[in-house]
């Protein structure tokens, strides 16, 4: 390890981004006590969503009621809730409307993330990645370097962006 790999943070895994993809993720890593970071460019999980859509309705229902009181029925028809083991934390407590407000998705997101103690650097915006052996070198805004053996991408697109990866 050269001098610049043993100055960043080092961990097995690192996605990038953290809405509802990464946030997922991120709770079943929690779970399973692996050794990861969730890098988010904003301020808080599902910042995208502050913006976006810009109607500010989602376009997945919020199917509040399916006449039926089989939590496992109930989750495969609900298009908003995030998964866990015990179903404590629903989207439909969130919002009543059947396109619900993106800005209650954001504070699902946050309450998600704090509810499940998933570890998420918000205000971390990757502007570099490198390929190091086996590893990848992440570089935010601010110049502080991450080390992950594995990378995962869930940060969505506006524009296509292919990282200058060696």
């Amino acid at each position: 390890m050269n001098a610049t790999e043993s100055k960043a943070q080092c961990f097995d895994y690192i996605v990038i981004g953290a809405g509802p993809a990464g946030v997922q993720l991120g709770y079943y890593f929690e779970r399973d006590k692996k050794d990861y970071l969730i890098l988010e460019a904003g301020e808080q999980p599902g910042t995208f969503y502050k913006k976006f859509p810009r109607h500010r309705k989602l376009i997945s229902i919020n199917k509040r009621f399916t006449g039926s009181d089989n939590p496992e029925f109930n989750m495969r028809h609900d298009w908003n809730s995030l998964l866990t083991d015990d179903y404590s934390l629903l989207f439909k407590d969130y919002d009543e409307e059947f396109f619900p407000k993106a800005d209650s998705l954001v504070r699902y997101l946050q309450d998600y993330v704090e509810r499940f103690n998933i570890k998420v650097k918000c205000k971390t915006k990757v502007v570099q990645i490198d390929k190091v052996e086996m590893n990848y070198l992440l570089t935010d805004q601010d110049g502080n370097r991450f080390l992950a053996k594995n990378l995962i991408v869930a940060s969505g697109f506006l524009k296509s962006f292919v990282p200058m990866i060696k």
